[in-house]
């Protein structure tokens, strides 16, 4: 039976590929796998064929209509997460549904909630919602990752908690139970050595890591902090090694994994890679220790074909993609040098990699191949000692060596060599990966570097100027993007009035937008003024992102917002007034307001930007009310043909006599899907209507953006 397998689990994607796509690859995929083993199999791959398009059909309409989630939601002692004392959960209904949930707590209960071991039921009253998709152009779309990921497609609305605990009533209860002891005894280690414990044996990685994560990412080696198929093969060689030297049977090592093994999927978030390494494993055991002689491909195949049935997308996500390529190069290559395999590893991932994230570090092969060992070998086993052990010396120092070797890595982060390549669609990424194996295998890697060269063209040809007003809720952030990357000025980058994220959307949507176009830096960032639902997020993008100017006017430049921004990436800043002129490259934008620095209150100080945009004029108006349109804007006589529409569409902006202006081609408003304040206001809904001006929301539609003369939103497209 050696080598028949895979051809079937071929067969088997193929068809699944025909409903969730992308087909041509399913055809392709049928088509390589008929020519090569027909003769062979026959009929049984027709049997796979049709079983995985069944497969692929029922989650085409189990997707387009997901059952809703109905009666109590079970949530496992380790499913929550607490701040303050706002709690987000995800758990399973009554009818066997995933969901999640949140609510507002007292602080008595969010510390009940902290030392939880067993399940707890949950009532709710209110009708589930629909999770919410991507609203931009390269944004994450958690709704898809979620499906992916769990079959999840509702959520809770915030409700008052209403829970109880429950005893654990099967294995897998109990294991969550255990896990919950095992966190509350990492949380109790310094800071460092939890956050490491957390990441590297239980697959969690908090709040307080995000800097960390940015650092990891940007080297390219963020699966060495999370637990991974690597880590758990290193850890099995470990047991092995150790039960060798102990003279322990491999064929009671082979029987305890065996049965030892599935238990980890309860203690360590069942992640693709986690769940591959660890069927992978069982099956290699398996086939030794019951003589079914098959090869380790065949049981790779196996481990893919049962993830598939369970969950038909998991080659849809970076993670499903990345764990299952890489495992079947490693497979298939003949041993070597570390270092060389190290680079091929690299090169085979690179078209994925850049297709999810827009960038890659030419330093993250040596950067695998340096800080692999490093981790699986010192400190996976120390962190083990401590957590078991936590009292001895070793703790703090640790702790101090962790948090020294964080700061090198943050300055490995800073060395020149991470590129933003810009967006790789993924047809072209899947036939990159081809082009690498194949030019390995016949050593011409010259069809590697073409396909780069065609690959970055492709992700960095823009030839159209575009405006682009982004969707961040309740804020202003809106891009203008000369014609052939001749320029970049971002106004305002939106932020939360209320409450602070881990993930706004200056990093989810503007950032992810520009690297995704392959901008590396902004040419210019205008502020323009001090309010949070404009400016609150530009610290977070100027710690990410070098900014060549930022412009503010002299009222709000010495605000503490402003400020804490000016202290990132920002080569230089200035202040202007009515009658000056911003640059960003090739792109130019007259200041018309505010004239004067006597404004008494935020939004009559808010910068007003005029210009021609492709043959067309705009007026960006931020957040300018009524006196500054009559007594700044309406004596200028401006033409205008796109306007974004002053303070979300509030009442206090968008005069009659301010409108009347003009015949517009499109009044743009930016505001948050049902905001508390009501924008846009149905007086300046009317006042647009009247004077016969179309208008466009983002609240409705999404992302917008003009190019080429012709308005898209993103929701309708």
């Amino acid at each position: 039976m050696n080598g028949r397998v895979w051809p079937l689990t071929a067969a088997f994607l193929a068809g699944i590929l025909f409903f969730v796509g992308p087909a041509w690859v399913g055809v392709i995929l049928v088509s390589w796998t008929l020519y090569k083993t027909r003769r062979l199999l026959g009929w049984w791959l027709l049997v796979a064929l049709v079983g995985g398009a069944l497969v692929g059909y029922h989650e085409q309409q189990l997707q387009k209509t997901p059952p809703l989630p109905q009666g109590q939601i079970l949530v496992m002692p380790t499913s929550w997460t607490i701040t303050g004392t706002f709690v987000r959960y995800f758990g399973t209904a009554a009818n066997g549904v995933p969901t999640s949930g949140s609510a507002n707590v007292s602080e008595t209960v969010a510390d009940q909630l902290r030392q939880l071991h067993e399940p707890v039921s949950v009532t709710v009253k209110k009708i589930p919602i629909r999770l919410s998709g991507a609203r931009n152009e390269y944004e994450f779309d958690y709704a898809n990752y979620a499906w992916a990921q769990a079959h999840q497609a509702y959520q809770q609305p915030t409700e008052p908690l209403v829970w109880r605990i429950r005893p654990a009533q099967n294995l897998s209860e109990w294991l969550y139970g255990v896990r919950a002891w095992l966190l509350r005894r990492i949380e109790s280690l310094p800071a460092h050595v939890s956050r490491y414990a957390k990441g590297l044996l239980l697959g969690q990685v908090d709040g307080d890591a995000d800097g960390m994560r940015q650092t990891f990412i940007a080297l390219g080696i963020f699966h060495l902090f999370s637990v991974s198929g690597l880590h758990l093969f290193a850890l099995i060689g470990a047991v092995y090694w150790l039960s060798d030297r102990l003279r322990i049977p491999k064929e009671a090592i082979d029987w305890a994994l065996i049965f030892s093994l599935p238990a980890l999927l309860s203690l360590i978030p069942p992640g693709a890679g986690i769940l591959r390494a660890v069927w992978m494993r069982v099956g290699l055991s398996l086939n030794s220790r019951l003589h079914l002689n098959l090869g380790t491909v065949d049981v790779f195949s196996i481990v893919l074909a049962g993830n598939l049935l369970w969950r038909p997308l998991v080659l849809h996500t970076f993670g499903g993609q990345l764990t299952y390529l890489l495992t079947g190069v490693l497979m298939l290559l003949p041993e070597m040098p570390a270092w060389q395999l190290a680079w091929r590893l690299v090169g085979t991932s690179l078209p994925v990699v850049v297709a999810q994230t827009y960038r890659i570090h030419l330093l993250s092969g040596w950067f695998n191949w340096l800080l692999m060992p490093v981790f699986e070998l010192a400190v996976m086993p120390l962190l083990v000692f401590v957590i078991i052990f936590p009292q001895t010396g070793l703790t703090n120092g640790l702790e101090w060596a962790l948090t020294q070797g964080e700061k090198g890595l943050t300055g490995l982060a800073n060395l020149p060599g991470l590129v933003v390549f810009g967006a790789v669609p993924g047809t072209l990424a899947i036939i990159g990966v081809i082009i690498f194996l194949i030019s390995t295998a016949q050593h011409r890697l010259r069809y590697f570097i073409v396909w780069l060269a065609v690959a970055y063209v492709a992700a960095n040809w823009h030839p159209q100027t575009r405006v682009i007003v982004f969707d961040v809720g309740q804020g202003d952030a809106i891009l203008i993007e000369g014609a052939n990357k001749s320029g970049t000025m971002l106004v305002d980058t939106g932020g939360r009035i209320f409450g602070t994220s881990t993930n706004p959307p200056a990093l989810r949507v503007i950032l992810n937008y520009l690297y995704a176009r392959g901008y590396s830096h902004l040419d210019t960032l205008v502020l323009t003024h001090a309010d949070a639902d404009h400016v609150g997020d530009a610290a977070v993008l100027t710690e990410q992102i070098p900014v060549n100017m930022m412009i503010s006017t002299p009222l709000a430049i010495d605000q503490p917002v402003i400020q804490k921004a000016a202290q990132g990436q920002v080569n230089q800043w200035r202040t202007v007034l009515a009658g000056d002129t911003i640059h960003a490259g090739l792109i130019s934008m007259q200041v018309v307001a505010p004239k004067s620095t006597d404004a008494t209150e935020k939004n009559a100080d808010s910068i007003v930007l005029y210009g021609k945009i492709d043959n067309s004029n705009w007026l960006l108006t931020g957040d300018a009310d009524a006196g500054v349109e009559s007594r700044e804007l309406i004596p200028q006589h401006l033409a205008v043909d796109y306007l974004k529409v002053g303070h979300h569409g509030s009442s206090t902006s968008s005069s009659p006599a301010f409108i009347d202006q003009w015949h517009l081609k499109a009044a743009l408003i930016s505001a948050g899907v049902n905001n508390r304040y009501g924008h846009p206001t149905p007086q300046t809904i009317a006042t647009l209507e009247a004077a016969g001006d179309p208008w466009y929301n983002t609240a409705t539609s999404g992302m917008l953006w003009i190019e080429n003369a012709q308005l898209h939103q993103f929701l309708k497209e």
